[in-house]
């Protein structure tokens, strides 16, 4: 499997095509490129400003998606400081203790959040802030600028750095706990770009969308992926236009959230019968990830034209545990090819049936967290990933579960949530669900969120029920006038059953 390395890859392009663009911007109505030499000496500029003013230091962003925020982040990658990316949705107070906890000394902000940041500041005495395009960053800019043109010599003129350093500390968007922040490493993205390359068809010339929260592991490491593939990235700060973006810049390929996903199929039904016939030209492939793609929601957009492949992978792992390959059949059900095809990396189950990972995508530790850490991370580098499943005899990966949500009954019976909301998803009209239980009580019981009757969704669970083991039947299903709410990756965060009924 072919090497990739970040930095050289974005050298290569700023040397050998620099009129080529990285990304698009919509104007109007037309699309402005943006050259792989305007993106690389934008990076080249801000990692002087950081070499310059806090070498190495941890750097918040915070920001939609957008090109400043990408141009940002390679800059902390290749100067040797650690990006910190900051969940857009967290307000001032919880935005303080994570830069607090990583000890970062500088945050850098889009427009949009330049209030949130100044009560972020006020938080932290001698925090250093700084906005895309804002008067005093433009004065840094310039002046940087002009001393590159004076010959002080740039990134591009060195060696990379150590790509096996931390150079990131993403915060996890977990379901119950705390977030904890996952020390991850450039070697980590490589190796996602690595496998993904082999499993993904894409080249150069190709388009897409930056759609996914780029606060998000998942959206980051895809990212990267497509730029050092030569893919044209149309950007898209607001998922709400993710239909309008879609058609402008003649998407190719996707990556998607399921809710995204779902959006979009919901938008492509108004237009037309197909995706071809809705948005002037075909979709390859859509790629879900960070949480299941529901049966019902693949066949839709099968019905579309479309195919849908899917992807597992946590924070903890530089989102890479496996892809379904994009010229293969799909599996429906599974999570992909296992990434222990790559080289550097191993898969296997534990004896308890729980999925586990060891490579260089693999976290370093929780940032001063070793007590979390020893608890996921074992002395021989295995990473424990919470799920369970098994690994079939052709490499690919079936997600059952998540260990700390089986219900384990009085009886010494054990019940996965995750298989009775697969079961109640395929119900015409539910959207959402969430399945928990009392072990004691052996009481099991269902909250939905849909468009479907009371009583009509009553009677399809009792049916349902008639078809499973006595200890799997669902006793009390309670239905909510709102959706879940969720992670930054579309997971359903996981609520107290006193309240599950009450928002």
């Amino acid at each position: 499997m072919e090497r990739i390395s970040l930095f050289e890859e974005f050298k290569r392009a700023r040397e050998r095509r620099p009129g080529d663009a990285a990304f698009l911007v919509a104007s109007g109505d037309r699309s402005l490129p943006i050259s792989w030499r305007t993106f690389t000496d934008d990076i080249a500029v801000i990692s002087f400003i950081i070499e310059a003013n806090v070498p190495g230091a941890p750097i918040g962003i915070l920001g939609e998606n957008s090109y400043e925020w990408m141009v940002a982040h390679a800059a902390c990658l290749f100067s040797g400081a650690v990006a910190v990316p900051i969940d857009v949705n967290l307000n001032a107070g919880e935005i303080a203790d994570r830069l607090r906890t990583v000890g970062a000394r500088v945050l850098v902000h889009s427009s949009l959040y330049a209030q949130k940041s100044r009560e972020v500041a006020a938080r932290i005495p001698g925090l250093i802030t700084g906005g895309f395009g804002s008067r005093k960053t433009d004065f840094f800019l310039n002046a940087s600028r002009k001393a590159i043109e004076l010959g002080i010599k740039t990134i591009w003129s060195r060696s990379p750095a150590d790509d096996d350093r931390v150079s990131m500390i993403v915060f996890t968007s977990g379901t119950t706990s705390e977030p904890r922040g996952a020390e991850l490493t450039t070697r980590g993205l490589e190796t996602f770009c690595e496998f993904a390359a082999q499993t993904l068809a894409m080249k150069h010339g190709d388009r897409s969308l930056m759609l996914l929260p780029l606060y998000h592991i998942f959206g980051i490491a895809t990212t990267y992926l497509m730029l050092v593939r030569g893919v044209m990235l149309g950007i898209c700060p607001d998922f709400r236009r993710i239909y309008d973006a879609v058609e402008r810049f003649r998407a190719n390929f996707l990556f998607l959230v399921p809710a995204l996903a779902d959006i979009l199929t919901s938008k492509i039904e108004q237009h037309g019968s197909t995706a071809s016939e809705a948005l002037g030209a075909p979709i390859d492939w859509i790629l879900t990830g960070g949480a299941p793609q529901p049966a019902r929601s693949r066949e839709r957009l099968a019905g579309l034209g479309v195919k849908v492949i899917t992807g597992y992978g946590l924070t903890e792992t530089t989102s890479l545990y496996s892809l379904s390959p994009s010229d293969g059949e799909p599996r429906p059900g599974s999570a992909g090819l296992s990434a222990a095809v790559h080289p550097d990396v191993e898969t296997k189950v534990s004896d308890d049936g729980e999925l586990m990972i060891r490579g260089p995508n693999v976290l370093k530790r929780y940032h001063n967290m070793p007590d979390r850490t020893a608890k996921v991370l074992d002395a021989d580098g295995w990473f424990h990933t919470g799920d369970t499943g098994h690994i079939d005899e052709d490499g690919y990966i079936w997600v059952t579960g998540r260990i700390s949500r089986t219900i384990v009954l009085s009886s010494g019976k054990k019940v996965a949530p995750e298989e009775l909301e697969s079961k109640i998803m395929a119900i015409h009209g539910v959207k959402e669900v969430m399945v928990w239980g009392d072990g004691l009580t052996r009481e099991i019981a269902a909250a939905v969120y849909g468009d479907i009757p009371e009583e009509t969704l009553k009677r399809a669970i009792g049916e349902l029920n008639l078809s499973m083991p006595v200890y799997k039947r669902i006793s009390r299903v309670l239905t909510r006038r709102e959706p879940f709410p969720k992670t930054a990756s579309g997971k359903i965060k996981l609520t107290p059953p006193d309240e599950i009924q009450t928002r």
